[in-house]
């Protein structure tokens, strides 16, 4: 593999070329490139599709014409088994393998090396699975994490539903450190700060596109009813 293609030059997008083109040609793409710069980055030997899950389908359409066989096709989003099912039926004789880095440019601006990724092998060989979980635990030095698409969305509205829900409610209100502010306290305080350049894109796709999040969201509220009317109690 000595071409990768990244469509999507969001902030993950970007983020992701600058530690790979270290080790292989990268192509990135947006919709303010030319239809032959697109076709350059379909042809590479590898097309990682790392565009909001609302915007996959779009993306599809606009590169399946371009994209060869022989291509190794993957994406990135926070969620496995919805996009990976669009890719599955879009590109049924391409080898397709899901991804989920669990860190994006604010956790990994001070290096990726010992942070986790999610891989669901979906049809790639043997071989060429092989070869890119090599890579990526040797090169980029990531801890890998093997999960089929439904283990890691059930996992996800858990871990990352319930964080971003709860993050992007104490970020609309503004809460900030004090001089008495204890270490739990200290930590919601980090926690905004952490999810605070999150997209809302990305926020919609952890929440709507997840099949378990509703349910995860929902029994926290009921939680939070249940304490507040034995307050009340």
């Amino acid at each position: 593999m000595k071409t990768i293609g990244i469509i999507g030059a969001g902030n993950f997008g970007r983020f992701m070329a600058s530690h790979l083109e270290k080790y292989v040609e990268v192509f990135l793409y947006d919709r303010n490139n030319t239809d032959e710069q697109l076709q350059k980055v379909c042809s590479s030997d590898m097309v990682i599709f790392a565009v909001p899950f609302f915007s996959l389908q779009d993306a599809i359409n606009s590169t399946q014409k371009y994209i060869t066989d022989d291509a190794i096709i993957c994406d990135v989003t926070s969620i496995k088994q919805k996009p990976l099912e669009l890719l599955q039926k879009a590109f049924p004789a391409n080898q397709v393998l899901g991804t989920h880095p669990i860190f994006g440019p604010q956790s990994g601006k001070n290096g990726i090396s010992g942070l986790s990724i999610v891989l669901s092998n979906i049809s790639c060989t043997t071989q060429t699975y092989t070869q890119v979980r090599d890579f990526i635990a040797s090169k980029l030095e990531l801890k890998i994490i093997e999960q089929t698409p439904e283990q890691h969305d059930k996992e996800m509205a858990h871990i990352q539903g319930l964080t971003h829900f709860i993050g992007r409610a104490l970020k609309s209100l503004d809460i900030k450190d004090y001089e008495t502010s204890t270490f739990s306290y200290h930590q919601l305080v980090e926690l905004t700060d952490l999810l605070k350049d999150d997209s809302w894109e990305l926020f919609r796709t952890i929440q709507e596109a997840n099949p378990y999040a509703q349910e995860v969201r929902d029994s926290l509220r009921n939680e939070l009813d249940l304490l507040e009317n034995k307050l009340k109690e």
